[in-house]
């Protein structure tokens, strides 16, 4: 993955672990993790939220997009617990997979 992306990717998680309570852990996840991005592909980034509700999982979708906006409108937030990052949920399991963890401060 391009130097470049994986340090974009960081000011963005940087700015989330700033706004966001109970960020765990993150992963790029998708095209660029698998190096078969183009042009027009997003980022996919993978926020794990300790106790994310389903009640507040739209609203913080919401204020995620809002701060990759700030940083690169290529990045495509995708907040997901750890109880369910530990499923057998088929997007789970992809993140788990393919992604490309990130540390988080």
């Amino acid at each position: 993955m391009d130097k470049g992306i994986r340090e974009t990717v960081k000011r963005y998680i940087d700015s989330v672990a700033r706004h966001q309570s109970g960020l765990i852990s993150a992963f790029i996840f998708g095209s660029y993790a698998r190096n078969m991005q183009r042009s027009e592909s997003d980022i996919d980034v993978a926020l794990v939220i300790d106790d994310l509700a389903d009640n507040e999982r739209f609203d913080t979708q919401v204020r995620l997009m809002l701060l990759a906006a700030q940083i690169d409108t290529r990045i495509e937030p995708h907040p997901i617990s750890k109880k369910d990052l530990d499923s057998n949920n088929p997007f789970a399991v992809e993140i788990r997979k393919t992604g490309i963890k990130l540390k988080v401060k």
